[in-house]
């Protein structure tokens, strides 16, 4: 039996990670750090037996952590976890900057705990398939990649700079940030970005990313407007195309279908995966059976140092704006 506590309890985990915790009978919920609890929480403390926390340094000792908590609050509370010698896994982003990442990275190496970032797209199955075609020379010589992600949060922390960070960028594009390279199974030289600003005290509403690899370019598009929460990747090679999809009414899953040369022949193709814990129950297999985590804080490094460079990027963009050329009316 494994002691377990919950770092941030929101709406977030309790539809995406706890009913996969509670099914696990290997679980003794000893702990929930919740600063402000609603009544949910409050009714999830109550059904587990967790100590009921506002503070997190009156969390319960424990075995494992898991970690939702606000994004930039994420480096303070894997730090902590990992004081305590607990196993730990964060919902991305991992953390905000580079330099955290390292730290964390070499202290649960140092301290020998396992960890793990919740990057569900590396469960998926038809990203899984995806990788393996692109391995496998199944579409030739990759020559461009499209990614699209539209909408975003509406209200909430997310929209918060102090807690949230950025907009669609931190909580969205991070996922390509990190699912381009794994696919490609390569790492990119340069990042460009162009950022669209937010109001006044609020975070970005995303904006535009440029991923450089070797004769390769991936063009992001992560912006807070549009079909909310569309998510696709096109990835086009000398002889065939894989298109990614995330049904609307999927909350995680992805189609795939491999095309051929042709355009109109579907070679290869899996259907969107409609259940949700995979992450969770990869983190929970690993805790109990010291299985292998599907992305640990090292694998996510990457994402954290694109989304870090995206944002730089966009600044000296803006600083030098005024060599734009304004097109006129005519």
């Amino acid at each position: 039996m494994k002691r377990f506590v919950m770092i941030g309890c929101g709406g977030f985990s309790r539809r995406y990670h706890v009913p996969t915790l509670k099914a696990d009978k290997k679980l003794h919920w000893v702990g929930i750090f919740d600063p402000h609890p609603t009544d949910a929480v409050k009714e999830l403390a109550h059904q587990t037996g967790a100590k009921l926390v506002d503070r997190i340094d009156l969390l319960p000792d424990a075995d494992a952590a898991l970690i939702t908590t606000p994004h930039t609050l994420h480096a303070q509370h894997v730090d902590f976890a990992l004081n305590k010698g607990w196993a730990t896994m964060v919902d991305k982003p991992f953390v905000m900057h580079t330099k955290d990442a390292l730290q964390l990275i070499e202290k649960a190496k140092n301290k020998k705990l396992l960890n793990a970032v919740g990057f569900n797209r590396r469960m998926d199955p038809g990203c899984l398939q995806a990788r393996e075609l692109i391995a496998n020379g199944k579409i030739g010589k990759i020559r461009f990649i499209q990614t699209i992600q539209l909408g975003y949060e509406a209200a909430g922390w997310f929209l918060q700079p102090e807690l949230g960070g950025g907009g669609a960028f931190t909580g969205r594009a991070t996922h390509m940030a990190d699912i381009i390279p794994w696919l490609l199974q390569k790492r990119p030289h340069r990042v460009r970005s162009r950022l669209r600003p937010g109001p006044t005290g609020m975070v970005d509403k995303g904006g535009f990313i440029d991923l450089e690899f070797d004769q390769l370019e991936c063009q992001m598009t992560c912006i807070d407007q549009g079909l909310h929460m569309w998510d696709e990747i096109r990835i086009f090679g000398e002889s065939g195309l894989i298109e990614l999809r995330r049904p609307l009414n999927f909350p995680t899953g992805w189609a795939m279908q491999c095309i051929s040369a042709d355009g109109q022949t579907v070679v290869d193709q899996v259907a969107a995966h409609p259940g949700e814990g995979v992450i969770t129950t990869n983190f929970l297999n690993a805790l109990h059976q010291r299985a292998t985590v599907a992305c640990s804080f090292a694998d996510a490094l990457l994402s954290v140092e694109i989304i870090e460079a995206a944002f730089e990027s966009a600044k000296k963009l803006h600083a030098h704006d005024a060599h734009a050329i304004e097109l006129t009316k005519k």
